[in-house]
């Protein structure tokens, strides 16, 4: 009875080492994300651990994690700081057409509507660059560019992306929890390898 109880492959015990994943790996990415410039490398460490460790039962995650944010900060800090400054003309852009919105003006309500679209759509693209730095070698241009031509070249699953992406956002902004951020980084993470691996795998032949 206890050897099965303390068995490591008893079901318990697997459930509670992907609780602690889940919360060890959003805690290493947030310690990344929070300092900002930390944000592209942390993502690109967090989606290359999921996608090869984590999500294919290989072991090392943690190591894989701390390679990645090395070898790829290079380029993935300025496609970080990319991103933070679409992010921020983003917030700039809603806070604009928000206040026009509420003036009664139907032709700024429209665009209002037109915003959240164009929303998901930059969510949609920017979810590709980081796993694309997690699995092929690029400079900035090169990653900026093939993120954005995969985007278009799959708009369905670059619409999922969006939408998966824009909800985190708009869940972490909307509420500070403790729980929230210690469990959407490795959730996003792991539902976008679910969409992304399968836009990889062609190109993936001979990678590890």
């Amino acid at each position: 009875m206890l050897n099965k109880i303390f068995n490591p492959e008893n079901g318990f015990w697997k459930l509670l080492g992907i609780l602690a994943d889940v919360l060890a790996f959003s805690v290493l990415w947030l310690l990344c994300a929070v300092t900002l410039v930390g944000l592209g490398p942390g993502t690109t460490a967090l989606y290359d651990a999921m996608a090869h460790c984590l999500r294919k039962g290989k072991p090392g995650g943690y190591l894989r994690f701390w390679t990645s944010l090395k070898d790829n900060f290079k380029v993935a800090l300025p496609a970080g700081l990319v991103v933070l400054a679409a992010g921020w003309g983003m917030g700039k852009l809603h806070g604009a057409l928000y206040a026009g919105a509420l003036t009664g003006d139907q032709t700024l309500f429209l665009c209002y509507a037109a915003y959240w679209v164009f929303f998901v759509v930059v969510c949609g693209i920017a979810a590709y660059i980081f796993p694309v730095l997690s699995r092929f070698t690029f400079g900035v241009g090169g990653l900026l560019a093939t993120s954005v031509k995969l985007a278009l070249a799959h708009p369905l699953t670059t619409l999922l992306l969006g939408l998966l992406t824009g909800g985190c956002i708009l869940l972490c902004v909307e509420f500070w929890m403790w729980m929230v951020w210690l469990v959407l980084p490795y959730v996003w993470a792991w539902l976008a390898s679910l969409l992304l691996e399968r836009v990889f795998k062609p190109y993936m032949e001979g990678k590890i």
